[in-house]
């Protein structure tokens, strides 16, 4: 130990980036800026931190160009690969956090890492302070000693090594590893030593020798000739790499060692990187709590309401924030008609109902949604919604993971909202209501979202996106509302009849697997079924895992045909599936009084503009399976003489392909109201279409479908069951028989690199920074987004568009709609007004937009959402 206990770390920073670098292989901004490494090395060094609390430190970085080893020898680190493409620009930017958190950084012109690192740690060391270098280069055991180690990082465990460990793992002690180097030399600097010898032969000659020029000199006492010979022949080379492998500790340093104290971050700097870089995480955790600069007034006195009343009807536009409880009820709301001024007022008054249900008076809020739905539960229909900040950063950016408030604010405002009225994280956190601490809450978050508003509708003009976000996905937030509102009715003795009937077969299914495994075991268990079907059962192993041989779907699938086990442990999956995630969890969501399910339909959410829904997700139900489609069974009308009535549209993503692309084939096609998928297997099969056979026709759908996806001949193969290459004949003749279609995928996949996004038809945004990658498999798969994207974008637009449509039309008429799944829409409609209310619905859904192509919708309607026929109009 060190004469004064004094401790420095001293971090080879090139090698830190590296493994940073491959730890988080994909990660970028935005734009396509790669991130990956900047991000490894900081949690890499925030980890370092925390677990060994360093005072002293000094991050050493090489630099380009010839170093006094490249003078020596002009093979030194010749075949080193050149740095990856996407590191090298990140360098200066981890750099610059390092600098931004104040720890020592030091490079020097014409000297190696490793070397810096020698003379500092000789510095130290004769200083009597206790050093550890921070390298996974075994050039740095050199230096170990008793006050010198070197900790060589790991995911998975950290390795320090004392003189001990030096000796343990080379056999040699540390001042015998230049020796030791010297005849093993190092294939990654391209440094020779002794062809032919590895480390128990070299640390077995440095044992009985020592030095290089001690085994030299007693070469014929060398028994193996062979091994004499090696030496003989590689002299040369073994005296060149130990010139190589000594680490100079005289390097000409303008760092003194006395000025290696880690300082205070410099929080201003490191914000600024993080939100350059896109780093929300991070810029949370680093980001004091916004100050509450707004000036808030509780507001209760008669005099007081009149006066606000009569601002904000005179400003005709207010910011609301409703001060939530975990039960989704509110105690009263906060308003802002100007940045750091909110009132609070409590929902008992008068007032609040007036101007929130005054359409003049226009409202922002965050997930209005929300807020109309709370409100309409406290007997207030709120109206003059006018702009939502979570819908207009969804509109600017859809691909991110979640667009809560707090993040929306460091992102655009750089204010950390983090609540101290809170009990967890996020917009949607659980207030403790402890009157005034729930009352600042609402009002900081009232005042955030008039700022935001503020700061995002110039965004939106800027990338012309007012018109999409006013003309759709604003109305939409009413629509939903409703939607939500009203709910859906389950018939519940059905549904627990299924129920039963579904755990009586998972019995039945359990019996026969431990019947044909010979044995008991944990079927939910990838481990123990792992045992039986690779071990006790000898089936082939065909996937690995980290924890070994994959029991998957796509696995048991395969197997299911050389086994009977692997068959009926897919149907066991399947049911149990669909008992929690769809029975099950039906019963538990749906209300005691009325019989009905809220589900939530979720705006921002979908990369491509699609409604997604939850609580239960209605848009996973599984139709293609007779259990499947027993679910919807369940759904009702639940007052008299009402039939639920069901209008999607026919093949709308291929209608939406014909439309972008142009191709004359496809248009004809549709607008003679041919089979298109029977009309696309006579093209590729160059078959007359009456000669089209079930199977063919069968083929050319899965073609049809798998390209606006972008599919590849694997995995249409995958799908087909045929070899890639016929696979590869089908999509060759797709694209010569529709030449239009490969000229749009073409013309969209160079556009999306050269703009970084691609459109839809109502120019909804989708960001793809991967399709600029270095990955093939990257650019791969960001080709298949772009080429998606606006297909199935354009898909979410006009299904919106349908939706905005026919929502007040219907209710003028006693319908409601309450469901949306894909490109279908369901409404609750009295039985005597059927065919007036499908007419109508009809002629909306198919004339909403005008494309190239003709838009179809099939209609039908019964007593439930899987008992339904044919409406003839």
């Amino acid at each position: 130990m060190g004469k004064n206990n004094e401790n420095i770390y001293l971090v080879d920073g090139t090698s830190l980036c590296y493994r940073a670098f491959y730890a988080i292989r994909e990660l970028s901004t935005s734009k396509g800026v790669p991130t990956n490494a900047v991000y490894g090395v900081i949690n890499m060094l925030r980890k370092f931190m925390n677990d060994y609390a360093p005072e002293r430190m000094v991050i050493v970085f090489d630099l380009k160009g010839p170093t006094k080893r490249h003078e020596k020898c002009k093979e030194y680190k010749i075949h080193r690969k050149p740095m990856p493409d996407d590191l090298s620009p990140q360098i200066s930017k981890i750099k610059e956090v390092i600098d931004g958190s104040s720890i020592p950084r030091y490079e020097l012109q014409g000297y190696e890492a490793d070397d810096i690192i020698a003379t500092l740690a000789h510095r130290a060391e004769e200083k009597g302070w206790n050093v550890t270098i921070i390298t996974n280069d075994k050039d740095a055991l050199q230096l170990v000693n008793e006050n010198i180690k070197v900790l060589s990082p790991n995911p998975k465990e950290d390795k320090m090594y004392t003189p001990k460990e030096v000796l343990e793992k080379y056999g040699v002690t540390p001042d015998k590893m230049i020796e030791l180097m010297a005849l093993m030399g190092d294939s990654s600097d391209n440094i020779k030593g002794v062809t032919g010898v590895g480390l128990v032969t070299a640390s077995k000659l440095v044992s009985e020798y020592g030095e290089l020029e001690g085994i030299y000199k007693n070469i014929d006492k060398v028994s193996s000739a062979s091994l004499k010979e090696k030496l003989v022949e590689g002299e040369k080379d073994a005296r060149q790499a130990r010139e190589l492998v000594i680490l100079d500790k005289e390097v000409p340093l303008e760092l003194d060692i006395e000025d290696t104290r880690i300082g205070d971050p410099d929080i201003e700097e490191l914000t600024r990187l993080y939100k350059e870089l896109e780093f929300e995480k991070l810029l949370r955790q680093i980001m004091p709590q916004m100050e509450e600069k707004s000036e808030l007034k509780i507001v209760s006195g008669e005099k007081e309401l009149k006066v606000l009343s009569e601002e904000v009807k005179s400003t005709k536009l207010t910011a609301i924030s409703l001060a939530i409880s975990a039960e989704d009820q509110t105690d009263g709301i906060a308003f802002s008609l100007k940045e750091n001024e909110v009132h609070y007022v409590s929902l008992g008054s008068e007032f609040i109902k007036d101007i929130l249900e005054d359409e003049k008076i226009k409202k922002i809020g965050y997930d209005l949604k929300r807020d109309i739905i709370i409100l309409k539960n406290s007997g207030i229909d709120l109206k003059g919604i006018e702009f939502d900040v979570m819908i207009a950063d969804y509109l600017l950016d859809p691909s991110r993971p979640k667009y809560d408030l707090e993040g929306i604010a460091i992102r655009h405002l750089g204010l950390n909202m983090a609540s101290k009225a809170a009990s967890g994280s996020g917009a949607q956190a659980t207030l403790d209501f402890s009157g005034e601490l729930a009352q600042k809450d609402s009002c900081q978050k009232c005042n955030a979202i008039f700022k935001l508003y503020k700061e995002l509708e110039p965004q939106l003009k800027k990338k012309h996106l007012t018109e999409l976000f006013e003309k759709v996905e604003m109305p939409l937030v009413n629509i939903l509302a409703d939607m939500e509102y009203e709910g859906v009715g389950i018939d519940l003795k059905t549904l627990k009849r299924l129920s039963s009937e579904m755990e009586k077969k998972l019995d039945e299914a359990t019996s026969k697997i431990y019947e044909l495994a010979g044995e008991e075991f944990n079927i939910n268990s990838p481990k123990q079924l792992q045992v039986i079907l690779f071990e006790k059962l000898g089936l082939s192993a065909s996937k690995k895992t980290k924890t070994g041989a994959s029991t998957d779907e796509s696995v048991l699938t395969k197997l299911a045909s050389s086994h009977e086990l692997p068959k009926i442990l897919l149907e066991y999956r399947s049911m149990s599936k669909l008992k929690s995630g769809y029975y099950d969890s039906i019963l538990g969501l749906a209300d005691n009084k009325e019989h009905k399910i809220h589900a939530k339909f979720n705006q921002a959410v979908t990369a491509t503009g699609r409604l997604s829904s939850s609580e239960p997700n209605l848009q996973n139900i599984p139709i293609k399976t007779e259990m499947g489609r027993k679910i919807r069974k369940v759904f009702i009308p639940k007052e008299k003489d009402m039939l639920l009535l069901a209008v999607d549209y026919s093949q709308v993503e291929l209608r939406i392909l014909a439309h972008l692309s142009g191709d004359k084939k496809l248009i004809d096609a549709f607008k003679k109201g041919e089979d298109i998928h029977k009309y696309t297997a006579s093209l590729i099969f160059d078959e007359a279409l009456d000669k089209v056979t079930d199977k063919m026709r069968s083929s050319a759908k899965t073609v049809n479908f798998g390209i606006t996806y972008g599919m590849s001949s694997f995995g249409l193969a995958k799908d087909l069951n045929i070899g890639v290459g016929e696979a590869q004949q089908f999509i060759d003749a797709y694209f010569n028989r529709y030449s239009g279609v490969k000229k749009f995928i073409d013309e969209t996949i160079e556009s999306a690199r050269k703009k970084g996004y691609v459109t839809t038809l109502l120019n909804r945004r989708r960001y793809i920074p991967e399709i600029k990658g270095k990955s093939e498999q990257t650019r791969g798969f960001a080709e298949r987004v772009a080429v998606n994207t606006p297909v199935q974008g354009s898909a979410a637009d006009l299904i919106k568009l349908a939706m905005i449509g026919c929502h007040d039309e219907v209710l003028k008429m006693g319908g409601k709609m309450i469901i949306q799944v894909h490109d279908e829409l369901v409404f609750l409609v009295p039985e005597k007004d059927l065919k007036r209310i499908a007419r109508k619905v009809k002629e909306i859904m198919e004339n909403i937009i005008e494309l190239k192509v003709p838009l179809k919708v099939n209609v039908e309607a019964g007593p439930n959402w899987m008992d339904m026929e044919e409406v003839e109009l």
